[in-house]
């Protein structure tokens, strides 16, 4: 599979592997919260090691928290929020599956 994309790969796995679909739908929202993070700091322009050093952490934190493997606490959030000079704005949206 070398060269292969990852847009293509999710493309035929959704299509190929059951539960697939299910599975990555269930971690949207973390996914999306990771972006959204990668985003703010690029969009301030700043590395993981500076994004650590304005929130007295170390950079494999900030790694972390990019990477979604982890669910950060407002309290981090807000951190990291201040860090990048963006401001922390959370909502709820409906349950389309209800």
């Amino acid at each position: 599979m070398k060269g292969t994309s990852l847009d293509t790969l999710h493309k035929r796995w959704t299509k190929e592997r059951p539960g697939y679909k299910e599975a990555y739908d269930e971690l949207e929202s973390e996914f999306s919260l990771a972006s959204a993070m990668i985003e703010a700091r690029a969009q301030a322009g700043l590395s993981q090691e500076e994004v650590a050093r304005r929130m007295h952490t170390k950079q494999a934190v900030v790694a972390r928290l990019e990477s979604g493997r982890v669910m950060p606490s407002t309290r981090t959030l807000q951190r990291f929020a201040h860090a990048t000079g963006t401001k922390l704005t959370i909502r709820f949206d409906p349950n389309r599956t209800i």
